[in-house]
Order: structure tokens, then C-alpha cells, then sequence
């Protein structure tokens, strides 16, 4: 019987331990300078919640690499723009 409570309890703690490292996937910061779109191949929004307390825009680039930038920033609007405006290009088969 013992032998099963550890087992549950380890349990517990691999899951509680696994929720608390999804946070690890929020923006705490942003970046500053502005992103080349051509490096761009999509984007995130994170919304502000109990684990990101950070409103963002996740870009992902094109070598894999995640960057957070501000919202309210222009030049973030722009590149999100960028992005649309390529994936309009490519759901009409426009541009070849």
C-alpha cells in the first residue's frame, strides 16, 4: 500500500512539475529593435493569463528561433501585416 501512495504521489508532482514548465513558454520581455520580415515565417499572440502576464506577439523566424515584440509597437503591426500579406499570396497562388 505504501508502495502505491508513492507511486500517486510522484505522479502528482511529475504533472504539477509539467503544468508549472508550460509557463516557461510565455514572453517576459520584448525585443526592441526591429525584425526583418523576410526572416519571418509566422507569428503568436499572447493573450495576458494567469501563467503570461505579457500581452505579445511571438514571431517565429525562419531558423527556428521565437521573438517577442510589443503589440503596440509599429513596426510590430508591420511585420504582422507581412505576414498575412504572404500567407494571402500563398493561399491564391499569386507571385509564381
Amino acid at each position: 500500500m505504501a508502495h502505491l501512495k508513492t507511486c500517486t504521489l510522484s505522479v502528482l508532482i511529475l504533472i504539477a512539475f509539467l503544468m508549472e514548465t508550460d509557463a516557461g513558454h510565455c514572453c517576459l520581455k520584448y525585443r526592441r529593435r526591429p525584425l526583418d520580415c523576410r526572416h519571418l515565417k509566422g507569428f503568436d499572440i499572447q493573450k495576458m493569463t494567469g501563467r503570461c502576464d505579457l500581452a505579445a506577439i511571438i514571431f517565429h523566424t525562419k531558423n527556428g528561433k521565437f521573438v517577442c515584440a510589443d503589440p503596440k509597437q509599429p513596426w510590430t503591426q508591420d511585420r504582422v501585416e507581412c505576414l498575412r500579406m504572404k500567407a494571402a499570396v500563398v493561399k491564391t497562388g499569386g507571385g509564381f
